[in-house]
């Protein structure tokens, strides 16, 4: 068993820190709101001042933060991650940020010995609690090995994928597949509504076909009732922000990946409430029909 310091408990990040602690792991946690730690105390976890002191308690330090911003305050700020690590020490980063930033990371710290792995998940609040997560790790092999058995607590499925910063690619792509769906999922809700049809019907009976997927399970029927939940920011869309840089620095060409980031910038533009993956339907919830294009009588 490992003491291990855990930052970032959101909704996600705190089921995966109680199955940590489930695991047996000796877990120190810090963070700004007082009140995200609650659950992690009850259970056993211990308190640290900072994250500098955190780190200075542990051999490893796991992050599951909003961005790219919030790993460089909590890591390289005042009283950061990096303040207080020791040579040895292995820093798992479970937040979806850019590749890049994972890999400046890594080279900032490898010179005192501080080891980086980028391993972002996908899964949800309900595959941390459900222990069911998948990860995509990028790193090296001994320092993946070293993270997988913290990280197998809460993911059933751990891949390996590459060098520091090819999870976060990984992440990149599933994000671009999770984006398109929900999306697509709107239009056709919507469209099946218009043509006179039950859509939590239809919903339903495309279960089992090659249309199902995890967002006909756990999103469709919001979409359909405009259900979603309440962030203070549309956390997708920065993940499509990063995936368009990629794609340009790579000479990717994705237009179906450009036209959905477009759909959720026209949802913020349109002062729709930002929300996650399900409010991507308000943009498709209150357009009237289109009106019928007629034919241009001939001459």
């Amino acid at each position: 068993m490992a003491t291990l310091g855990w930052i970032g408990l959101g909704d996600i990040g705190a089921p995966m820190a109680l199955r940590l602690i489930g695991a047996g792991h000796r877990v120190v946690v810090w963070g700004r709101t007082a009140a995200r730690l609650q659950p992690a105390l009850d259970a056993g976890a211990t308190a640290a001042g900072s994250a500098a002191e955190l780190a200075a308690q542990c051999e490893g330090v796991l992050l599951c933060v909003t961005d790219g911003d919030a790993v460089e305050d909590v890591v390289f700020g005042p009283r950061g991650v990096a303040e207080g690590a020791r040579r040895g020490t292995l820093i798992v980063d479970h937040s979806t940020i850019h590749p890049e930033t994972a890999r400046l990371a890594s080279r900032r710290l490898r010179s005192s010995g501080v080891a980086w792995v980028d391993a972002p998940v996908s899964g949800g609040a309900a595959g941390a609690k459900a222990a069911t997560l998948s990860s995509f790790l990028g790193g090296d092999g001994a320092d993946v090995e070293r993270a997988r058995e913290w990280i197998a607590a809460y993911a059933a499925r751990i891949t390996h994928i590459g060098p520091v910063g090819a999870g976060q690619i990984a992440k990149s792509c599933n994000q671009a597949v999770v984006a398109a769906s929900v999306g697509l999922w709107a239009e056709v809700i919507a469209y099946a509504r218009r043509c006179g049809i039950d859509p939590h019907l239809m919903i339903d009976a495309l279960e089992g076909g090659w249309a199902d997927s995890a967002i006909r399970r756990v999103h469709a029927h919001d979409i359909a009732d405009t259900r979603f939940r309440r962030t203070p920011g549309l956390i997708l869309l920065k993940d499509l922000d990063i995936i368009g840089d990629m794609a340009r620095t790579t000479n990717s060409p994705m237009p179906l990946t450009e036209t959905v980031a477009m759909l959720f910038r026209l949802l913020l533009a349109q002062g729709h409430e930002p929300g996650s993956f399900g409010a991507i339907g308000q943009l498709y919830a209150e357009r009237k029909p289109m009106p019928r294009a007629r034919s241009i009588p001939r001459a």
